[in-house]
């Protein structure tokens, strides 16, 4: 079994999936429900540290303070259980532009790890020794839809969407968007990377694509985009550092 893996199931993941680079195990997704049982939050609020308990707490919507908990709480149960660390000891520090990371006594086991949230669903992705950046979007009616795509994709993806049926658009966007988000968090640039200097595809399931990678990377790396099925109404990605990525459905 390779290190990345749990040695058992997550039980409280909605699903689960296995994450291949360049044909070989390298770690794995976690879907979750961010609406935990009050006694069960409780639990996961007190693994939380003092900057993390002060964060959930200047949210003015309590669900939002809730939610967040619950999140931070089962990242922090999914990597001491990959560590074999309590999940209470865990420290976590940020790269130079911001992007968390294990800090302390796990800084130097290589696991990498990102979180992304949407509505009431959770997603973390971890892998051994590549950057990984996730994102979950629950889809939502949007006001203009249009002005988005134009604002914020670049002229392929833009011309991609445009050429497509109107039924088709909404979940094309939210394919587009998850992708977009999971490489620019694996990057780990933040909103220093124009998000038109990258081309990624809007295609369901196996057809998800980094199709043209941005040139403000800039560092030599490889990186691939993929997505999977997460459910009706929902979208996720996975960009990895590695030039072919697999999520593959856990037995």
């Amino acid at each position: 079994m390779a290190r990345a893996e749990l040695a058992t199931p997550v039980q409280w993941a909605r699903q689960s999936w296995s994450l291949e680079a360049d044909g070989a195990p390298c770690g794995g997704l976690v879907l979750f429900a961010l609406d935990a049982p009050e006694q069960e939050r409780r639990q996961l609020a007190s693994l939380l540290s003092v900057e993390e308990s002060a964060r959930a707490a200047r949210f003015l919507a309590t669900a939002d303070g809730q939610r967040f908990v619950t999140a931070h709480g089962r990242l922090r149960q999914l990597l001491g259980s990959l560590l074999e660390m309590a999940p209470a000891m865990l420290e976590f520090g940020s790269a130079p532009r911001g992007k968390p990371r294990l800090a302390g006594a796990a800084a130097g086991t290589g696991l990498c790890f990102n979180l992304s949230h949407s509505g009431d669903v959770g997603l973390i992705g971890w892998s051994r020794g590549r950057e990984i950046g996730v994102d979950v979007e629950v889809w939502r009616a949007l006001r203009d839809t249009a002005a988005l795509v134009r604002r914020f994709f670049s002229p392929v993806e833009i011309a991609s969407w445009e050429a497509l049926e109107p039924a088709a658009r909404h979940a094309a966007f939210f394919n587009l968007w998850t992708r977009k988000e999971a490489y620019v968090k694996a990057l780990g640039r933040g909103l220093s990377l124009p998000l038109a200097s990258f081309d990624v595809s809007h295609e369901s399931g196996a057809g998800a694509w980094l199709l043209r990678a941005s040139p403000h990377a800039g560092d030599g790396r490889e990186w691939s985009v993929t997505a999977t099925d997460a459910g009706p109404g929902v979208s996720l990605a996975v960009a990895l550092e590695a030039g072919i990525c697999h999520i593959r459905a856990r037995a």
